[in-house]
């Protein structure tokens, strides 16, 4: 009977040791699935946008994270103000959209949720269920944002007070390749139409896609472009048109003192620059100051 007794004993504690790892390798699943970048980004709107993604947690660890003088815009900056939420504290990453219809985040961290509904309210806006909807700094901008997950915010800047409901749907995963870097953004040549882009970019709105990536270089960062042209005789129009822009801009700098403070068009004319095939490759060695730009106020 004793050993009868044992042989349950270890039966049930075998099988609840099964159900425990069964339980944990679910939710493992369940958050890589939710968080798989071809899935979050299935979520944005279908058009021409730019699309974002920044791994906070990886730049974290690699200590690049510091203070930054960048001033957010102007409605995120008023969301900081109203949550006490610090990025560099709390959030582990972002992916966002940018396009016509407005600005679109799918955050993932650490949120409370009891101030982000107090902060709503308290700036004149409203939450009904999850949705909370605040206005932003001008008449024709609102912000709306709601849990996706206790982890995981979706929060839009829009003329549409309900956009962020928007994020709450998946659409069929995304198929183009997805970068590995810890912060990359992806747009069409056609985006950068009609956006005051730099000197140095304007060639790039004749290209099909473009994909910059910001990696580990040793111990300094370097920014990688890969524009994708239609023929081989585009891509190598291309790089002639950068070659050009980056000399044009090299003089602009050394003529204008004041431009010489702008970091991103200097390190924008520190490139190196190929064509291979349907491709146009340029690497620059980036400053901390841009990465700083680049991840505050997200």
């Amino acid at each position: 009977m004793a050993v009868v007794t044992r042989r349950i004993a270890l039966l049930a504690l075998f099988g609840g040791l099964l159900l425990i790892s069964g339980t944990a390798g679910y939710k493992i699943h369940s958050q890589r699935a939710f968080f798989d970048k071809r899935v979050l980004l299935s979520r944005f709107p279908a058009e021409e946008a730019f699309a974002m993604s920044i791994d906070v947690s990886a730049l974290r660890t690699a200590r690049l994270l510091g203070d930054s003088k960048a001033t957010p815009e102007p409605e995120y900056k008023q969301f900081l103000e109203g949550t006490g939420f610090d990025y560099k504290r709390d959030l582990d990453s972002v992916v966002a959209s940018f396009s016509r219809s407005g600005t679109f985040f799918i955050a993932r961290g650490r949120f409370n949720w009891a101030k982000l509904r107090a902060y709503a309210e308290r700036e004149g806006g409203s939450c009904y269920q999850d949705l909370c909807r605040v206005q932003g700094s001008r008449p024709d901008r609102h912000i709306s944002f709601l849990p996706l997950r206790d982890d995981a915010i979706a929060l839009a800047v829009s003329t549409d007070d309900l956009a962020a409901v928007r994020l709450t749907k998946t659409g069929p995963p995304v198929t183009a390749p997805i970068p590995a870097a810890p912060v990359w953004i992806s747009f069409s040549g056609s985006g950068l139409r009609g956006n005051n882009a730099p000197t140095l970019l304007s060639p790039l709105t004749g290209a099909d896609r473009i994909v910059i990536t910001l990696e580990p270089a040793g111990q300094a960062i370097e920014a990688h472009m890969e524009a994708t042209c239609r023929t081989p005789d585009d891509a190598k129009i291309l790089a002639s048109q950068i070659h050009s822009a980056t000399a044009i801009l090299k003089d602009r700098l050394a003529l204008d003192k004041r431009a010489a403070d702008d970091y991103v068009e200097t390190m924008l004319t520190a490139g190196s620059f190929s064509q291979q095939d349907r491709r146009v490759i340029g690497k620059w060695p980036v400053s901390k100051s841009l990465l700083d730009a680049l991840t505050t106020g997200l």
